[in-house]
């Protein structure tokens, strides 16, 4: 079960709706920050709830009926009057769900879990940024094109409906279990969330064709295309398309922190935020688009699974301090890559892995042995035959050779206990790609 969301565009085209959305926003946040309050004081009662049974304990505290006419807390009586029911209880469930995270991550660190030994406990921050979820028919209601939407909005102190003009690319829509709206703002376009939740494209077992990426530094992901015979049907390269943009970020960042260290002085907190904000969107939107057509070209030549390196906790090491070669380690995006790539792929069917990267590199896909790299160009290799060819090409292929042979059920070093999985048809040596040739012969 796995949930996928559009994200269509909402069209406040007058100051008028773009003042009700402001409003209706501000009001469900300030609710959910009153809301945080009260469920912290009584997490006793509240925390034990399950499900909705805390919006019943926390409706008894703050909203009278006619068979409840008194209640702890008329404060959110006479401050939200009139204030939609289901918007309510989704700000109720909202309150609920962020105390809950902070007594959490708060017993975890009376625990002693904590990443360093000095680090202060967490704090509970009532003021967040949060969305509101809209049910269908009781605060939002869309046509059948989705290109229109009816609001239930705060508009001079009362609550009506209006509607929007939509617009946007549905992917999801329709391919499973409409999920309720989702309200969202990113400081300049108000857009409007719709979760799908549906049941993914059931695998195949045991894969005969695998697209293996090796993630790099100059070149973001080298492909291949290889079958379980050892042969390859197609490769390639896919480089960032933000180069420029990325470099010329860092060259002011480091110009920067020049200028404000060459007295000794330490740089402040927050050193050019903004700048690093950007860096890391970037890097997030390049890792969606390089995943997206890596998952396309799996489909376009009939794979059945994707297959990475396991970089997980790796901190490469590379250049002088200050160096532009460190700046762009410390910025590289691998495990984001695999990250997106394994999502993308469940999405659409494809089994996905990430295999024992050491020796992917450094060994010579026919077996021959380990490769010199090259001193001028570090993308080139030498086999011990004295061929050259490129050093990601040459991994790309050792790392579809370990995935195929860990789909088959040979795990070959591809997990914590590395050193002791090794290969039933080749005991004791890596798997590179001459592992599948020398399967085939014996089948």
């Amino acid at each position: 079960m796995i949930i996928r969301s559009d994200r269509l565009k909402i069209h406040a085209d007058s100051p008028v709706q773009q003042e009700v959305l402001a409003e209706t926003l501000a009001m469900y946040r300030r609710l959910v920050r009153d809301l945080m309050t009260v469920a912290f004081t009584h997490w006793p009662s509240v925390g034990p709830a399950k499900g909705n049974e805390a919006v019943a304990v926390i409706e008894g505290l703050i909203h009278p009926t006619s068979q409840r006419p008194v209640v702890r807390y008329r404060y959110f009586q006479n401050r939200y009057y009139k204030f939609p029911s289901y918007l309510r209880r989704v700000a109720i469930m909202d309150a609920v769900g962020q105390v809950r995270s902070f007594m959490s991550r708060y017993g975890d660190w009376l625990d002693g879990q904590r990443r360093y030994p000095h680090v202060r406990p967490p704090k509970l921050t009532a003021s967040t940024n949060t969305f509101p979820s809209l049910y269908g028919g009781q605060c939002i209601k869309l046509n059948a094109e989705t290109t229109q939407a009816f609001i239930k909005v705060r508009y001079r102190k009362d609550w009506i409906w209006m509607s929007f003009r939509l617009s946007g690319e549905l992917r999801y829509r329709g391919k499973g279990t409409a999920k309720s709206p989702m309200l969202t703002f990113n400081g300049r376009q108000w857009g409007l969330s719709l979760p799908e939740q549906f049941e993914p494209v059931t695998p195949v077992r045991t894969p005969k064709r695998v697209l293996a990426v090796d993630v790099g530094i100059n070149t973001a992901a080298t492909w291949a295309v290889v079958d379980d015979q050892g042969a390859v049907h197609a490769r390639g390269f896919l480089r960032r398309s933000d180069k420029d943009r990325e470099y010329r970020l860092m060259q002011r960042i480091r110009a920067s922190a020049r200028k404000h260290t060459r007295h000794g002085s330490r740089l402040p907190a927050g050193f050019c935020s903004q700048d690093h904000r950007r860096l890391k969107r970037l890097a997030d939107n390049e890792a969606h688009q390089i995943s997206r057509k890596l998952v396309d070209l799996a489909l376009r030549h009939d794979c059945q699974a994707v297959v990475a390196e396991n970089l997980k906790g790796w901190r490469p090491k590379a250049g002088r301090k200050r160096s532009p070669m460190k700046a762009r380690f410390h910025r590289w995006f691998h495990r984001m890559l695999a990250d997106r790539i394994q999502s993308k792929a469940q999405e659409v069917g494809l089994r996905s892995a990430l295999v024992y990267a050491r020796g992917t590199s450094s060994l010579a896909y026919d077996g021959s042995g380990r490769v010199k790299r090259d001193a001028v160009n570090y993308s080139l290799c030498t086999f011990v035959s004295g061929k050259r060819y490129h050093a990601d090409l040459n991994a790309a292929y050792n790392i579809a050779a370990r995935g195929l042979v860990y789909f088959q059920g040979n795990r070959c070093k591809s997990g914590a206990r590395a050193a002791q999985q090794k290969s039933d048809r080749t005991p004791g040596t890596p798997v590179t790609l001459s592992t599948l040739w020398l399967t085939a012969k014996v089948a």
